[in-house]
């Protein structure tokens, strides 16, 4: 057996993105070859390259539902026995309100945020349960502890997600597979910047705008201790866990978070030079 062979593995989906970059380099310094999951073979490939000469490019529009479920027999039959770390990152969100999206908004954005993460653990759970190790992560979102108004089905997906990783890791308690959430506010990445220019809440930008750097240390913070969720900022993450305890009163607080974050969205678009 070749060392590729036997190098232990990760799969990462929106591997070519900033957060999803970043976190397969951070796996590939760790001894880890990734498997790079991007929307289509092309885009795999530029990912693959980006993140080391080993990586496996792997093409999977993940709002297909036949792409997953063929992602999925590759995880069971061609990778189950040295898939160590699975990381489902890709996302999409469509700004706007509900009421004016049209059914392949709604139904892209769910199974990419929810349906298709819920597919690809299942399918490498079996693996790693059967082997008695190995760690599931996923970048959620601080949306998906509070509700985000124009973003009603990103929040919805990410919840559903947020609400899955918690009974997951029940479930796997004691046999040596770790589950992991990462929750960060705003970050500085090319969905943001389209999310912004494309009317997304104003609301990402209440507090200061991480990098990706932030949301990558925070995945080696996770992979290092085995946490349930990992909130980025921490102090963020208090007093948005504390509005959600109550929706309708966050509710009549959103307008005020509103004209904060627009203040903190001109100060983005700002500095990124797309005033």
């Amino acid at each position: 057996m070749s060392a590729a062979e036997s190098t232990p593995l990760a799969l990462v989906t929106g591997a070519g993105g900033g957060i999803g970059l970043g976190v397969s380099r951070l796996l590939t310094d760790r001894g880890y070859r990734v498997i790079a999951v991007e929307i289509d073979e092309s885009a795999a490939v530029a990912a693959a390259r980006a993140i080391h000469e080993g990586a496996i490019p792997v093409g999977c529009d993940l709002s297909d539902r036949d792409q997953v479920a063929a992602l999925c027999t590759r995880v069971r039959e061609e990778w189950s026995d040295r898939l160590e770390v699975l990381v489902c990152n890709a996302g999409v969100i469509v700004p706007g309100d509900v009421a004016d999206a049209t059914h392949q908004d709604l139904d892209t954005q769910l199974s990419v945020l929810l349906k298709s993460p819920v597919q690809l653990i299942a399918a490498t759970v079996e693996g790693m349960r059967r082997r008695g190790r190995g760690h599931v992560l996923a970048t959620v979102s601080m949306g998906a502890v509070l509700a985000l108004p124009g973003s009603a089905v990103y929040s919805a997906g990410k919840s559903g997600l947020r609400a899955f990783l918690s009974a997951l890791s029940a479930e796997l308690r004691g046999t040596g597979v770790a589950v992991s959430g990462i929750y960060p506010s705003g970050v500085d990445t090319r969905m943001l910047q389209r999310e912004t220019l494309d009317g997304g809440s104003t609301l990402n930008f209440v507090s200061k705008v991480l990098s990706i750097d932030h949301v990558v240390r925070g995945y080696a913070r996770a992979l290092r201790t085995r946490r349930l969720e990992v909130f980025l900022p921490y102090t963020d993450s208090i007093v948005t866990r504390a509005m959600a305890l109550s929706p309708g009163l966050s509710n009549r607080a959103i307008p005020l978070m509103e004209r904060i974050g627009r203040h903190g969205r001109a100060r983005y678009l700002k500095r990124k030079g797309l005033a």
